[in-house]
């Protein structure tokens, strides 16, 4: 089966997997922005979710942001997919949540994702001020492929902020107009990086989206009015920034990663990986697996598995210490053949070698993808609380309060092998 098939199956299981009480919300609005890191060029849309005092904040108030990679296996999926996870975010964090549309594989191979994922966190930070976004209040999220993207981005970030020669920022390319689509066509396609498509939902058609615009206030020049059709947004005049003008990298905190069931070692085959699960059966299809693969790592002979932009588990103690934040707050399934190298990677991230606060854990009785199950009839407790428990944590990351109760809510549903715990215990035995 091809992608394109897959993707048309993935929609109509998201479709049921919204339908579900509570119905999450609609997104408020989208931009499309360009590639600056690939060497491909061209374009892709970023997709917003605010909450609702977001378009009266008063002058000056910045939201913290959350930025989002859906799943996938680098092939499947779109930047709607996790608005449960969004509607979580808004209500009880209080941030902006950004979903970005990366390309898709086969049409755009690894390492495009990455970078495209580095592109929008730079994007969303030096254009803060007009977003209303706080640039060192950002944390990065993502599930499956895009939890591999919440630990790989920021280690292309890093060597960019440190000139590792990687990859390098370029100006943007002019599209021509026979390129331009509508942004309410399929992601892989490219449209005019000014409009801004809105959802006809009454969350964001209740919003005036009109901005102050007169030299007396101190709030951004941007302004977005009605398209003919009445469903495109423009943002008739955002400022260019040092990245428009010089390429100049913007300054920006990222103060969490939270990866739910990512893959984080390609090193390992899939043949290796799959008797790993006590419940091999319960793994995802061969079927599917081989085109997530054969899509992504193209070509085959050309791909070093021991990328860290692939596989973060490959990279040396100093690079993850100097490139993550201090809280990552990673889940992992028992029933799930990329559940060995996550626990492995979590405990490591844990160690002193390293440093970091790793919250989460590995959760009993879960498969792959357990909180996307296509049910209509009822959103799975467990997944619900998986997501109150990580927004608990990144709103004490944000400087909120959350308490230990709120940050363990999982365990009144499932059994969960935490990894505070495990370091709790290597304390002790150190003591001993």
């Amino acid at each position: 089966m091809t992608a394109s098939i897959w993707r048309a199956l993935m929609a109509i299981g998201m479709k049921f997997h919204h339908f579900a009480d509570p119905k999450p919300p609609s997104p408020n609005f989208k931009i499309i922005i360009p590639s600056r890191l690939s060497a491909r060029g061209g374009q892709f849309r970023l997709v917003f979710y605010v909450p609702n005092e977001y378009f009266e904040a008063p002058e000056g108030y910045r939201w913290p942001v959350v930025v989002n990679f859906h799943g996938g296996g680098f092939t499947l999926g779109t930047g709607t997919d996790d608005a449960r996870w969004a509607s979580t975010i808004i209500r009880d964090v209080d941030a902006v949540f950004v979903s970005v549309e990366y390309r898709l594989a086969p049409e755009y191979p690894f390492s495009i994702g990455v970078e495209d994922g580095s592109d929008a966190v730079i994007y969303l930070a030096s254009h803060a001020e007009e977003l209303q976004l706080d640039p060192h209040s950002m944390a990065l999220s993502g599930f499956s492929a895009g939890g591999n993207f919440a630990f790989t981005v920021p280690l292309m970030l890093h060597d960019l902020a440190n000139d590792a020669g990687k990859r390098m920022l370029t100006e943007a390319h002019n599209l021509k107009e026979s390129h331009k689509k509508s942004p309410s066509s399929s992601n892989n396609h490219l449209a005019p990086p000014n409009q801004i498509g809105s959802s006809s939902s009454a969350n964001s058609s209740t919003h005036s989206l009109s901005r102050p615009n007169s030299s007396s206030s101190s709030r951004p020049n941007a302004i977005y009015t009605h398209s003919t059709n009445g469903s495109v947004f423009k943002l008739a005049n955002l400022e260019s920034t040092a990245l428009e003008i010089q390429q100049a990298l913007p300054e920006y905190t990222i103060k969490a990663i939270v990866s739910f069931y990512p893959p984080t070692d390609f090193r390992t085959s899939r043949a290796e990986k799959r008797p790993t699960n006590p419940q091999p059966e319960k793994n995802l299809p061969p079927l599917l697996t081989n085109l997530f693969d054969e899509s992504y790592l193209h070509p085959i002979g050309s791909i070093d598995f021991r990328d860290p932009y692939l596989s973060p588990a490959a990279a040396d103690d100093a690079f993850l210490r100097d490139a993550y934040p201090k809280d990552i707050i990673l889940y992992t399934c028992e029933y799930d053949m990329l559940n060995a190298e996550g626990v492995a990677f979590g405990e490591r991230l844990s160690h002193s070698s390293i440093g970091k606060m790793v919250h989460g854990g590995l959760v009993k009785g879960c498969v792959h993808a357990f909180d996307k199950k296509p049910n209509p009839i009822k959103f799975p407790e467990a997944a619900d609380r998986i997501y109150g428990e990580a927004c608990a944590e990144l709103r004490r990351v944000f400087g909120g309060r959350s308490s230990l109760e709120e940050r363990r809510q999982l365990s009144k549903s499932k059994t969960v092998d935490r990894f505070e715990d495990h370091v709790e215990g290597d304390r002790m035995l150190d003591v001993g």
